[in-house]
Order: structure tokens, then C-alpha cells, then sequence
């Protein structure tokens, strides 16, 4: 009795995690204030007899439209992750379950990680955070600065990480699964900067690795760091490659996550 395989997992999960961002995003343009909610729009009547028998209705349909309780309790989404809880919970010839530890317990033994959306999804419907080791991150995340300053030398300013990566963080917004990197130009002069990047790994162990911006690049041009297999979890510090180019002064790049996938339905 096998279990699924990731490429058919990962799509389950992708097309379940786009259909609630685009519940998501319905949901915050159904929240949008407007011309006013419709409590304070009755209220403004200063009218006892339009008030009194709306405001409390009025009041409840202004907070209660909200995408988790929604999609929890008006939507069938739920029996996308409890099927394959299901699935996962068949017992093998000696009785243990294919998949211990379910969803999370999947992605982590298949070194798989699902979209933050899909986790939004699974505390909507099941309750607690996913794992952070098993999410990745939807939004443009910004690891650290990088300028070419007089010397020349390195000027960088530190951004954001995603923890330690330790398997009991909550994928709550703040931990997110290691990521491959990204370098994108702000301004570039005509050579070429051999840059050092400190980093974390997934392990939160401490190593380097070096990227090549090509002089002359356009701004918001994209170079990858390293492939899908260098995963890091912060940047600590960027330095020139020793014996390296160096860039022009005033070159200015940004270290972001590149992001693993995108999801579709």
C-alpha cells in the first residue's frame, strides 16, 4: 500500500493553497471600509427606529466576514487536508499508519515544503500552525542591502531571517523553510562585483557563498544564488570575493528569497 507521490501531493496541495488565496484576497476587498460598515452607516441615522433593529445584525456581518471562519465553515476545503489525512492514516501489513505525523510528517521525511498559503489554509481548518521547516514564503522578502561604497568596500545592511530552523518553529508569518537567494540590481556600473555572502544554513550552521553580479546589468535584474539545493535561513554579511571584482562605486543590489514555486490552480 504506497503512499502518494510528492509530485501528486504537492499538486493537491498547490491548487488547494491558490483557491484560498483567491478567497483571501476576495475576502479583503469584501472588508474594505469604504464609504463606511454598515453599523456605522445605521449609527449616523441617529434614528432609534432604524438603529434598534439593525445595529446588531449590521455589527455582526461587519466582523464576521472573515476568510478563516468562512472558508472553515462555508467552504468544503476542509476535506482537502482531512481526505489525505485519511490517506496517510491507512495502517501498513503490521498495523502503523503510511504516514506518521500527517501532512507535516510527510513534508519533512520527502524534504518538501508547501505554500504559506496552503498553512493559512490548514490553521482555517484544522487549528494549529504547519511546521515552519515545511512552509515557504509567498511574499518578496528581503534578506539584507547591499552597497558599493569609497575603498571600495561593502556597506550591508542587515533584513530579515527566518529563525533557526528549528523543526518546532510555527510556520506563523515570522519562521519560514530555508530558501534559495536572489540578488536583485538597483543600480549597476560596467564591471562585474564577486560578492561573499555569510549565511545560515538549513541547520542554522554558519558557511559562504559567492555570486557573481555581471557589470552592466539593468535594474531589477535577477541573479540566483547558488541552486534549489542552497537553502539558507539568514544572511549575515556580504563581502567581496577575495581577489575579486569589485563592483563600481555606487552599484546597489538587495538580497531576497527566491521563492520556491508557484502555485496555480
Amino acid at each position: 500500500m504506497p503512499l502518494i507521490d510528492p509530485t501528486y501531493l504537492l499538486r493537491v496541495a498547490d491548487r488547494a493553497a491558490m483557491q484560498y488565496k483567491y478567497l483571501y484576497d476576495a475576502f479583503a476587498q469584501l472588508t474594505v471600509v469604504g464609504g463606511g460598515y454598515y453599523d456605522d452607516i445605521v449609527t449616523a441615522t441617529n434614528d432609534p427606529d432604524v438603529e434598534i433593529p439593525t445595529q446588531r445584525d449590521y455589527h455582526y456581518v461587519d466582523t464576521a466576514l472573515d476568510v478563516n471562519f468562512n472558508v472553515a465553515n462555508g467552504t468544503p476545503l476542509a476535506s482537502i487536508i482531512g481526505a489525505m489525512n485519511a490517506h496517510f492514516n491507512q495502517r501498513d501489513i503490521i498495523g502503523d499508519p503510511l504516514q506518521a505525523g500527517g501532512w507535516d510528517g510527510y513534508l519533512y521525511d520527502h524534504n518538501s515544503r508547501v505554500s504559506y498559503y496552503f498553512d493559512l489554509l490548514f490553521i482555517a481548518t484544522q487549528g494549529p500552525f504547519m511546521l515552519a521547516v515545511n512552509v515557504f514564503s509567498e511574499t518578496v522578502d528581503v534578506f539584507g542591502t547591499v552597497d558599493i561604497i569609497a575603498g571600495p568596500s561593502v556597506c550591508y545592511v542587515d533584513g530579515i531571517n527566518y529563525g533557526n530552523g528549528a523543526i518546532t518553529n510555527p510556520a506563523n508569518g515570522v519562521y519560514f523553510a530555508a530558501t534559495q537567494l536572489k540578488v536583485i540590481v538597483v543600480s549597476m556600473g560596467g564591471t562585474d562585483a564577486d560578492l561573499r555572502l555569510a549565511v545560515k544554513d538549513v541547520n542554522d550552521n554558519p558557511t559562504t557563498i559567492d555570486v557573481t553580479v555581471p557589470g552592466g546589468s539593468a535594474p531589477a535584474t535577477v541573479v540566483d544564488i547558488g541552486t534549489s539545493v542552497d537553502r539558507f535561513l539568514d544572511v549575515m554579511d556580504v563581502t567581496f570575493v577575495p581577489a575579486g571584482n569589485t563592483g563600481t562605486v555606487g552599484d546597489q543590489f538587495t538580497i531576497n528569497n527566491l521563492k520556491e514555486r508557484q502555485i496555480s490552480l
